[in-house]
């Protein structure tokens, strides 16, 4: 066997799947329940795998022919030893997680657990090794900027309005993200402009310079500050990094001039914010809106406290990779819910997430990874100053950005590309000479081959195609129920999209959680069609919370689990059956003993007892969501709500209007609900707006309408009542027509 030919094959082979990796962020695969994320970091990871099995090979080949593995091991150097600490601390933490197996496998959201960054961990070894000329470092770079390029092609395409777009108002390209692509493209644009100044070819100098103004463009209408404040610092760290090290020279003059331009107009942007001028650029304003006192700064500012307090109980390992949530909400400051009205399974800040996930280590660890960075690369520098003041750059403006910001499988793929480089950078200048043909071999590299061969088909099955399948058939489920019409056959729907359901959570994959987090609320609201027969809602219910009290036991911590659960409980006690009432009053009391500061907990609770007619109770759970967070609105709706059924609509009334007053949302239920209560009341002239406002949210809903004229026809506007009644008899069924009639004869 010709074993040299093997392995130009298997480098070549190897190369050219890198190359398709970095054409991963132009996939959006949308037969799954994330199709922005999952569909990404399953391509990556498959071609990882393969990438895998040839080295292993090419290691194996290369054995063959000179009896060492030395020519394809990468150099263990301090940038290697930091990576490797990094992916130590990591397994501690999944070792001593609160939930092992969720950090272990991640979820299909984020796909950030230690089996995902492994693989990132294998690729950097994979490309250390075997890429190990300037020439396929330059092919790589000049493929991710096609990738990007075509991606900002499509973000362009978002701005006219010939694609979809998750994010309205900001560019988010196929990364169906605004800051996830930001990221992306600053990478690329520190690539195009590294590229820039290496070619000599005058034609692919104008390629790079126009990559270059295209993307900045693209990335300035995401809108992301922290990608655009990442990359002016980025800039900066170069320009005075070329100002004290680099030898005296004309350029230095005009590079200072540079430097001095973007600090003063960057100074008079920011100290002109509050003009009309700037506030009237959409762009400008944004950019310079920088504030931890309002909006989605105060937000991040108050999840960075609870994320510290979290911290502090678990500072060594954290809580584990993933389980940001379960710190999140057992340290959550109710005040929180004032201003977001959703719990955060990250900080929006890479570093407090490390020190929350995976406690001092984590965070340590990381900060290591760019310190050896800067080593390695500052010990090169007189091998060319130009690329090691772009690498430190880049590196600064990624960390700068991830301030605001967490990782996912992208930008996780950016950065290791940028590590490999670096890694290739600091390469000693010596070439190694390759070792001499041997003819004592051993056994046991085969059984080494044999081994690493078997371990990648298992985790080709475990972590990608087994959830590929079950996500898949979650979304089936999803699509079944989404296309559910009103025709005879709805029992047959039902039956088929809870058979998807079960294809899915038997396979008992980590798609498992996000399946039962999204789908149960959807079966729920299919059932209430009047198609469906009460032994198909029963069943349907019943195979529901089975299911979900099963995995409870699996992940207790896990509080979608328990919200969903007792809406069905919820939805099975709602003709009264106290049965199902009291599984629901303890299994949303269970969550509460986890996670007692959650206001949104309570609101479950509140309902169960309404529906058990315990009112008493709901008002005092109500009372307790108030001493929570008093500005909380729906705290007061809820109290409001409960006044309501007790018969005390005068007490209803004040808590309704208070709850309205900071904020709480109109629906048609809210609308409803403050209209029976002034109409209760008798105040007329303030429930017929109540019941208009609902009308217009809700045009064809009969019962709503008879209402409104029912209420002009208390208020003395009998013409408005008898016009609306005949209005409404015009277009009604038959079975209607009989109670519009009886409303119309009760006029006269």
């Amino acid at each position: 066997m010709d074993y040299l030919a093997t392995e130009n094959f298997l480098k070549k082979t190897i190369k050219w799947l890198i190359f398709l990796i970095l054409f991963s962020p132009l996939i959006i695969f949308s037969p799954v329940l994330f199709p922005y994320v999952f569909g990404k970091a399953l391509f990556i990871q498959i071609l990882i795998e393969v990438m895998a099995a040839c080295y292993v090979w090419l290691l194996y080949a290369s054995y063959r022919r000179t009896g060492s593995l030395s020519a394809y091991i990468p150099n263990f150097n301090l940038l290697f030893w930091a990576l490797a600490a990094f992916f130590a601390a990591l397994t501690l933490s999944t070792i001593f997680s609160v939930d092992p197996h969720y950090s272990f496998w991640s979820k299909q959201e984020r796909m950030d657990g230690l089996f995902n960054l492994a693989h990132f961990f294998i690729f950097f070894f994979i490309v250390g090794g075997t890429i190990k000329s300037g020439k396929s470092w330059l092919q790589i770079l000049d493929v991710s900027i096609i990738a990007s390029f075509i991606i900002s092609l499509y973000s362009l395409g978002q701005q006219f309005g010939l694609f979809f777009n998750p994010y309205s108002g900001r560019l988010s390209g196929t990364l169906g993200n605004s800051a996830f692509l930001a990221t992306y493209l600053l990478a690329n644009l520190y690539f195009a402009a590294l590229l820039l100044i290496q070619r000599k070819n005058i034609y692919q100098r104008i390629w790079y310079g126009a990559v270059i103004f295209f993307e900045l463009i693209i990335l300035l209408f995401t809108q992301t500050r922290g990608a655009v404040i990442g990359l002016l610092i980025g800039i900066l760290i170069f320009l005075i990094g070329y100002l004290f090290l680099a030898p005296k020279n004309a350029i230095k003059k005009y590079i200072f001039i540079l430097l001095i331009l973007i600090i003063a107009a960057s100074g008079a942007l920011f100290s002109t914010r509050n003009s009309q001028f700037i506030k009237n650029q959409p762009l400008l304003n944004r950019f310079t809106d920088i504030s931890f006192q309002k909006d989605t700064g105060r937000i991040r500012v108050m999840s960075w406290k609870i994320g510290i307090a979290a911290f502090l109980e678990k500072p060594v390992f954290g809580w584990g990779p993933e389980n940001y949530y379960v710190a999140f909400n057992k340290h959550m400051n109710p005040s929180f819910f004032t201003y977001s009205g959703e719990t955060f399974d990250r900080a929006h800040n890479k570093f407090i997430d490390l020190l929350v996930m995976n406690g001092l280590l984590g965070l340590l660890s990381y900060l290591f990874i760019l310190v050896a960075a800067i080593i390695v690369l500052w010990q090169k520098r007189k091998d060319g100053l130009f690329v090691i003041l772009m690498a430190s750059s880049l590196l600064g403006a990624y960390f700068v950005q991830n301030i605001v910001l967490f990782d996912m499988p992208i930008s996780y793929l950016m950065f290791f590309i940028i590590l490999g480089l670096i890694y290739f950078i600091s390469k000693p200048n010596t070439p190694i000479s390759p070792p001499q043909a041997k003819n004592n071999f051993s056994s046991w590299p085969i059984i080494a081959v044999w081994v690493a061969i078997i371990l990648i088909i298992f985790s080709f099955w475990l972590g990608n195609l087994k959830p590929l399948i079950a996500s898949k058939n979650s979304i089936r489920s999803q699509q079944i129920l989404a296309g559910q019409n009103l025709n005879a056959n709805n029992d047959e729907t039902i039956k088929f999209a809870m058979e998807n359901f079960k294809l899915s959570t038997s396979a008992n994959t980590f798609a498992n959680p996000e399946t039962g987090k999204i789908l149960p609320p959807i079966f729920i609201n299919a059932i209430n069609s009047p198609q469906i027969t009460l032994n198909t809602r029963l069943a349907t219910l019943k195979s529901l919370a089975e299911y979900l009290e099963e995995q409870i036991k699996k992940m207790p911590l896990f509080y979608d689990y328990y919200l969903n659960l007792t809406d069905i409980y919820n939805t099975l006690g709602s003709s009264g059956d106290a049965y199902y009432l009291d599984k629901g009053e303890k299994t949303i009391k269970k969550l509460l003993e986890i996670y007692p500061k959650t206001p949104q907990f309570y609101y479950k609770l509140i309902i169960n007892r309404i529906l058990a007619q315990d009112l008493n109770q709901a008002r005092d759970y109500a009372l307790q969501t108030i001493r929570l967070n008093e500005r909380l609105s729906a705290g007061w709706w809820f109290l409001g709500i409960t006044y309501h059924y007790a018969g005390k609509y005068d007490l209803a009334k004040e808590n309704m209007e208070k709850a309205i007053t900071l904020g709480y949302e109109q629906s048609l239920t809210t609308l409803f609900f403050l209209g029976q209560t002034y109409d209760q009341l008798k105040e007329y002239e303030k429930a017929i707006p109540a019941y208009e406002a609902a009308i217009k949210l809700n045009p064809q809903d009969i019962q709503l309408q008879l209402t409104l004229a029912k209420a002009f026809s208390a208020y003395g506007q009998k013409e408005k009542a008898k016009d609306l009644g005949e209005k409404m008899l015009a277009s009604s069924t038959p079975q209607n027509a009989l109670i519009i009639k009886e409303f119309l004869d009760s006029i006269k």
